[in-house]
Formats: C-alpha cells, structure tokens, sequence
C-alpha cells in the first residue's frame, strides 16, 4: 500500500485546497524577478529604504538602537537619528534575514524582500485557515482569499521593508486567528500569545483587539442580564453586582488588559531608548517617540495634515476601499491600475461606502457574529483616531482587509444556496485562481525598467568603492536628501539604503580634520578619488582645497556671468560660485542649476520628460569656507548644451537667478547667413531649417517678446520612434524658454532647437502665455523639404 493510499480521503480534501492556495501564493516569489536592487514608487522607496537601515544597523554594539543613521558632531561625539516609534520585532525579524549578507547590500535588499513575501504568504495562509473554520467549506476560504489578496494594495505593498506593513499585517491575521480558535474552542492562552506576538511586529493589532473586546464584552453583558432575568426576582443592587462579577470575570475583559499592559511594556520600552540615545537631554513629551505617537493621532494640532476636512479623508478613504475589492487584474484592464483616482469623488464615495456598508451589515447576519463583525470593522477602528496617518500613507489601505474578506465570504455562502453547490464552487475557485495569477504578474511589471535596475547594480558598485578606499576613516556626505531625492527614480531606493547603512554623515561644518567628502557631483579634479564611479563621488577633503585656492586668483580677475549675494563665473564646463567675505550662515542655501541640453535625447532618460538636467545642490556638497570666503565648484555635462539657468533657493522661492545661452555667440554669428535664406513660415517669429535644427528670428525685438515661453510639438512619422512617455500625447514635446535657448542682441532675436533624428511628419510651435497661445503655425513635410 502506497503512501497515498494511506491519505484518508478527507486529508486529501484538505489538502488540495490548501496546496493549490500555496501555488498561487507562490508566483509572488517566481515574479518577483531582478528586484534585489528595486522597489517601487516613492512612498514605497522611502519606507523601504528607511525600515530596512534601521533593521540592518540593530546591534549590541550601538544598544540595540533603532536609527536610521549617526553622525558626528563638531565636538567628534557620535549621533543616532533615532525612530525607535515601532516595536522591535520586525525589525529584529529583518536582521536575522540579511545578518548571512553583510557584505553585499543588494543581498541584504534581496533577503529582506523575501522576507516580506514570506510575512505576505503566511498572512493569507492564516486568512485560509480561518475562514476555514467560519465558513466550514475550504473552498469558500480559498476563494474569497485569493480574491481579497489579489487587490493592487495587498500586492503593490507586499515586499516592501517597513515593519508597520507586512509584518505588522501578518500579526494583526495571526491574532485574528487566535480570535476564531478561542471562540470556537475556548483556547484564550493561544489567543494570548499570538496577540503579544502581534504586538511585538506592530501597533495595529490593538485596531483589532478593540472591537473585539467591546462586542465580547457587551455579549457577555447581555448574557449575565438574560441570566439575571430568569432567575427568581432580586433586589437591584444585588442584579447590578452580578453584572458586574460577570464583567470582571470576562475573557475578554482580560485579554483587553492584558494586550494593554504588554502593549505598554513595549511602548515603554521605545521611549527608554529614545531617551538613552538623546543622553537624557529632552523630557519624555519631547521625544521623537512621543512627538510621532500625537501626530499621528492628530493630538498635535500643530501638525499640518491635522486639518484634513473629515468629508475629502473619507472620499479617499473608500476610493482606496472600492480599489481594494478589485482584483489587480481588472483594473489593469480598465485602465486604471495606477495613478490618480480614476472615478469622480463622489461616485467612489458611494461604491466604496457601499461595499463598506454591505460588508459591516452583512457580518451581522453571519455566525459567529462577534467575528465577522470585528473582522470587517477593524480597519475603521485604526483608520479615523489615526488619520493623518491613513490619509497620507497609502498602504495602510491593506489593513481594510477584512471588508472584502468578509464580503466575498457572504456573497459565496449566498450563492452556494441560491445556485447549485458544485458549480458555484468550480466557477469561483478558477476565476480567484487567475485573477490571483495574473494579477501577481501584472505587478511584477510595475515601476521596473532594466534601466532603474542597472543604475542601482552601478549605485551598489559606487558604494563598495567608497567603503574600500575609506576603510572605516570619517566620511562627510554633503546632502544626503538631495541625493536621495535625485536617485529615487534612476537607482530605485538602493542608494539611499546604502548611504543610511554604510556612511557617518557630519553636520556642518564638519569637525577638523576630516579626510573624505561624498557627494552625487563630479568634478574633475586630482581630489577626486572614484573617476570610475557613476552617481556617487568620494573625494579627498585637503586635495580639494588646494585645488580652489589655486582657481582663486583667475577668478576674480575675470567678469561674472552673475554679481549678486554669490558671484557666477563660467569657465570651459565648469560652473564656480563664489562669495566674499562670507560666513558659516551664508553657506546654509540650496542652489538650483537647471542645464539644457541642445538634443534633449542626450539627457538620462529620467530627465527627458523635464527637458534639461537638474544639478541642484546644497552649498555642503561641495562647497569649502576658508580665508574669509565661500568657493563652490561643478562641472557641466558632457553633451552640447544650449544654456544655463542657476540661482539660489530661498524661503521656498528663488532669492536672486540668471540664465545664460551658451551658444549666443554662434547664434549671433549664424544670424547673417539665416535670414539670407527663405523661411518655412512667418508669424511673430520666423522660421527657418538648418539642417536638423529649428531657427526663431525676429529682426525688430525687445524682452517683451521673448518673456514669453515657446510651445514646439514635433509629431513623428512613426508612432514608435517617441519616447514611450510621449506616445499616449502623439507627439515629443520640445517646449521652451528663450532665456536659455535664444540671444537678444541689436534690437534682434535669435533662437535654435535641435529636432528629433526621426522621420517628422509636421511642426506646431508659437507661444503661449499660460493659457492662450498668442500666435501659432503649422510646418508639414513639404514646407519643411
């Protein structure tokens, strides 16, 4: 007798349902694909980013702090930038995982993903289980499972490193779980455990624990009260002390408390090392812990967000639900899988309310009710005391699980009893198996391109450089945000991952001393110690100084391109800012230095869609303070470039800006040998071809002709030679500005911009001054040729 004929047919029953939700669950992994460098979207990026730092740098070294990063200070002592905000095991959990791959971050990044689709996997497997149990039929478990789990939210969110997501997921279905046994047979110290070890992963968990100890403890009230009634007449009072017994004596009432109480130790324990790592210098209202714990309650009405109008957080709130009943799939092909809402607010308002409302009444007339009940209403219970958080973050849309969990399960029970048993089945479990499928691939696809991927492999390779020439010595990063900020879309999260992992950041100015610079700016210098690296650049801190002090002198004794609070000078493709006398307080501005290339296809492919190259910095990326004066270099791109515009940020706007065309002069000396030739057409401008650029000239002008910005759509022969951004628009969009693109000299106007290399079909330029175009033409193939 084989093995197989051993299996009584039960077991066999049960299993095939539980295996074939395995296999579902496993095309997670098997799409997961080359994402050990990547993830997606930017609320995805930064929590990723930030949760897996603080995971891979706890240690008995640093006291098992949570933080994201440390720096040094001027008097060379060691700072934490602490989050100790959510309980330790989560983060515990993603250190034993990438504590084998200490050498290789993207292996780190690898191991903690996988780590998350683990979490994601045994959530549904618990969801299975025990609805199971509610439902009695596996096959209505396995069905409304896959349905509930296939939703963008649930699948968008399911690898990202944050312990208040997947983790914090799994616990909340591990206690609901504990929930459904201890109903149904009374096992409260199982239910116990899995509540403290949800509590460990997450804060959530207590949105659970609060319904359910409210509906147990109103039933066992109701209870004692029908108890009360049929027992011989008794004076009131003596009613009223058993009522009260029976409360006290209540499971629930204990599990309440208990959950507290541990929910406590844990918080406390939070805030101690907040307090540890400040070195005792705030009280307990002013730390880090503390702070985030009011804000997201909205106690602090100082916080911003703490103003929500509750009429547009509900709107977005059921959107986020009605979205959360689709499967992935179906919004694909509707096309509406990504992107802003793409139903009108007050239609989502009712869908999402609806399916909300139906799902919170129908756990009513379901048994147990205690269950349903708190199944589909917990996600409310943590959504409106913590909206700043909800509305902000959108993956808290997955703890809305149990309304589509709750939901589906009725809708099956229903159909099973309204239509035949054996067919409902087979139509259900099929179509929940493919939407489950396909919806698994569909997302495997979303935000990846194998530039991004190869861009973070390059960012990794960057940084293991660093560390190697490095070797442990003090590292100044000049502007961590900015770098993170540039690197989100090109490098995935990785980089910013790396730079919180494996460098000491300082404040500025740094302590004496100090050896190494890193920036995401390449200059060309003998100080530059990575000429090989790609996006991250480490520098030797003396070699640099030297080198501006010997540019000082020409400098000064050349005109600048700009003379306000900081002087411009351009010299070949290097850009210097300088400024004397000059203090630390004048060092603390952020610089933009927008470049414009003459072939927009020259740009990164990130930056195409923009038009020009973004090279904004922080005066610490680069800049030294010495001898009473402030000095900055950057060097340009290496493509043909059509001009500059640069300036410094101030109180959110520009203090002071300047542009300059750096092709004026060969404008002024191609002006003759144009306007000898033709135009292709004459309006305000006129136009004229040379070879594969555009010429704009105008023989009587003055500024108030070229303030105005200039619209050029170039509309391809083949459809397929625009970038992929453009082809839904039909056309490549080459708008631009004459400050940058044109030169103003003898009372005349001149301008170029190159064309595509395609076959074009036709042209519309003029200008526009917002919102009307104040004179347009039209240049087809002919009028070109």
């Amino acid at each position: 007798m084989t093995l197989l004929d051993r299996i009584t047919p039960a077991l066999r029953s049960a299993l095939f349902p539980l295996g074939m939700l395995m296999v579902a669950l496993s095309t997670v992994f098997v799409f997961s694909g080359d994402r050990g460098y990547f993830y997606r979207g930017i609320n995805h990026n930064w929590a990723s980013s930030q949760h897996l730092a603080i995971a891979v740098n706890l240690s008995l070294e640093h006291g098992f702090q949570r933080f994201e990063r440390r720096a040094i200070d001027g008097d060379g002592a060691t700072r934490y930038q602490t989050y100790n905000r959510f309980p330790i095991g989560g983060y515990a959990a993603m250190k034993l995982a990438t504590l084998p791959f200490g050498g290789s971050p993207s292996a780190q990044l690898y191991a903690a993903r996988i780590l998350m689709l683990l979490f994601f996997t045994g959530a549904a497997v618990l969801a299975y289980l025990s609805l199971c149990r509610l439902t009695s039929s596996r096959w209505i478990a396995l069905t409304a499972t896959l349905l509930a789990f296939s939703s963008y939210y649930l699948l968008y969110y399911n690898d990202m490193t944050a312990n208040e997501g997947i983790p914090d997921f799994f616990g909340v279905m591990l206690t609901f779980h504990g929930m459904v046994v201890f109903v149904q047979e009374g096992r409260f110290r199982q239910l116990l455990v899995k509540a403290c070890i949800a509590l460990l992963l997450g804060w959530h968990v207590f949105a659970l624990l609060l319904p359910f100890v409210i509906f147990g403890l109103t039933r066992d009230l109701l209870r004692a009260r029908s108890a009360s009634a049929a027992s011989p007449p008794l004076p009131r009072y003596v009613k009223a002390k058993q009522a009260a017994v029976a409360l006290l004596r209540s499971r629930y009432l204990l599990l309440g408390i208990a959950a507290l109480g541990f929910g406590l130790a844990v918080l406390a324990f939070n805030f101690t090392m907040d307090y540890i790592a400040l070195e005792g210098e705030r009280p307990l209202t002013e730390l880090p812990s503390f702070q985030s714990m009011l804000s997201r309650t909205s106690l602090d009405q100082g916080v911003v967000q703490a103003s929500w109008p509750w009429a547009d957080f509900l709107e977005g709130q059921f959107y986020r639900i009605f979205r959360l009943f689709i499967p992935y799939a179906l919004l694909s092909v509707v096309g509406a899988a990504e992107g802003p809402s793409w139903l009108p607010g007050s239609v989502a308002f009712v869908l999402g309310g609806g399916l909300s409302a139906a799902s919170l009444i129908g756990s009513m007339f379901v048994r147990p009710r205690i269950l349903f009940a708190t199944l589909a209403s917990f996600g409310f219970f943590w959504a409106l005391p913590m909206r700043n958080t909800t509305e902000l973050h959108h993956y808290e849309t997955i703890y809305y699980i149990g309304l589509p969990l709750v939901f589906f399960t009725i809708v099956l029970l229903l159909g099973m009893r309204l239509i035949r048993r054996d067919a409902v089945i087979a139509a259900a479990t099929v179509a929940a198996l493919l939407l489950f499928g396909v919806s698994s691939f569909l997302m495997s696809r979303v935000g990846y391109s194998a530039e991004s991927a190869q861009a973070a492999r390059a960012a990794e390779q960057d940084l293991l450089t660093i560390r190697e020439l490095t070797a442990g010595e003090f590292v100044t990063v000049g502007d961590l945000i900015g770098i993170r900020k540039t690197f989100f879309r090109p490098a995935g999260h990785g980089l910013s991952y790396y730079l919180n992992l494996a460098l000491m950041n300082s404040e500025y100015p740094p302590p004496a001393g100090r050896k190494f610079i890193v920036t995401r700016h390449r200059v060309d210098t003998d100080a530059l110690l990575t000429p090989q690296n790609q996006y991250l650049f480490l520098y030797d801190a003396p070699g640099l100084l030297a080198s501006y002090r010997s540019a000082y002198p020409s400098l000064v004794s050349t005109e600048p391109l700009a003379s306000e609070d900081f002087d411009v000078h351009l010299v070949d493709r290097t850009v210097y800012y300088l400024r004397e006398p000059c203090e630390h307080e004048d060092t603390r501005s952020t610089f933009f230095l927008h470049v414009f290339p003459e072939d927009k296809n020259d740009l990164p492919y990130h930056r195409r869609e923009h038009g020009f190259d973004n090279l904004d910095f922080v005066f610490t990326d680069l800049g030294l303070l010495f001898d009473g004066k402030c000095m900055l270099r950057v060097d340009l791109p290496q493509f043909d470039i059509a001009g500059l515009r640069t300036g410094r940020l101030e109180g959110g706007g520009a203090a002071w800006s300047t542009a300059y065309v750096v092709q004026g002069t060969k404008l002024i000396s191609e002006y003759e040998s144009i306007v000898s030739t033709e135009p292709v057409a004459r309006s305000e401008f006129d136009l004229y071809f040379d070879g594969d650029k555009l010429h704009y000239v105008k023989q009587q002008c003055g500024d108030a002709n070229t303030h105005v910005p200039f619209f050029l759509h170039v509309f391809p022969e083949d459809i397929d030679d625009l970038p992929d951004e453009r082809k839904q628009y039909g056309f490549d969009n080459l708008d631009f500005g004459f400050d940058v693109h044109g030169v103003l000299f003898d009372g005349k106007c001149a301008a170029a911009v190159s064309l595509p290399q395609y076959g074009i079909a036709r042209i519309i330029t003029g200008q526009f001054d917002g919102t009307d175009r104040i004179w347009e033409v039209e240049i087809d193939q002919e009028a070109r040729e």
